[in-house]
């Protein structure tokens, strides 16, 4: 594609993820890209969203597990970027209606510490790279437009990627290793939907951030302090309801929680 044609796409896809109806281009067969222009597109979303006011918050894998793998079809990973906008904290009342099939998943993010150079530099110092490792819920539009699912697809839509609720209190867990060994579980109305280990994650969660600054270096881009990354989720997407509550634990970390709007 050329770059007036990435740019055209990524106008359409804003004004569709604005009018929580994202992804309608891949209605169009004729749309084709490749896994290149695809990640041009979400980059140039990205940009356009920082334009008009809304900060970088961090970056996110997705598609890691082989639990998720499976459930969406796909077999490689994706990344995407988060808005400072679309940040919640443990507790908050999410509105469906500002979703298109809003669904979650549970997993583990990390609060980078310092600025972090490269993958090299990141696996040298673990213990002085994160602030700390959390349990969070990821938000998604969990809608797929194309006649098969593609990574492209994936991937243009910003790995399905819209907000993420955050603990109340982030905790201090900094020890990756530790972290592969904990297990995180999804209550829904007090029901267990599923609990899975840190080490479902192919090599932890430390290595899914790895991927993460592997990924941001071909593009010249590097973790910075205070950023989150999403390492991932063990555990399959769960699709949400209004007047659903929603908790994600896990032993040795502070719980985070959420509610979605009941209708009135």
């Amino acid at each position: 594609m050329t770059k007036s044609q990435v740019g055209d796409l990524a106008q359409r896809q804003l004004a569709d993820y604005d009018a929580h109806d994202p992804g309608r281009v891949f209605e169009d067969s004729a749309v084709s890209m490749t896994i290149a222009e695809a990640y041009q597109v979400q980059m140039e979303v990205a940009a356009l969203r920082a334009a008009r006011g809304e900060p970088f918050a961090g970056y996110k894998i997705g598609c890691v597990s082989d639990t998720v793998q499976r459930q969406l079809g796909l077999s490689q990973p994706v990344f995407g970027y988060l808005f400072a906008t679309e940040i919640r904290r443990s507790g908050a009342m999410i509105d469906s209606g500002a979703f298109d099939c809003l669904a979650i998943e549970a997993e583990f993010a990390a609060r980078i510490a310092v600025d972090i150079p490269d993958a090299s530099w990141l696996r040298e110092h673990p213990d002085r790279s994160i602030a700390a490792f959390f349990p969070v819920i990821e938000l998604h539009n969990h809608v797929f437009r194309g006649a098969t699912r593609t990574a492209q697809e994936l991937i243009a839509n910003n790995a399905l990627h819209a907000g993420v609720v955050l603990p109340a209190i982030e905790g201090s867990l900094r020890d990756a290793a530790e972290l592969t060994g904990e297990s995180i579980s999804v209550l829904r109305n007090a029901e267990l939907l599923g609990t899975a280990a840190g080490s479902s994650l192919p090599g932890g969660p430390f290595c899914s951030l790895l991927k993460v600054a592997e990924h941001l270096a071909t593009f010249g881009v590097r973790l910075k302090p205070n950023e989150i990354v999403l390492t991932g989720s063990p555990l399959p997407l769960y699709s949400v309801r209004p007047g659903d509550h929603i908790l994600v634990r896990c032993s040795g970390l502070t719980a985070v929680e959420m509610t979605v709007r009941p209708v009135a």
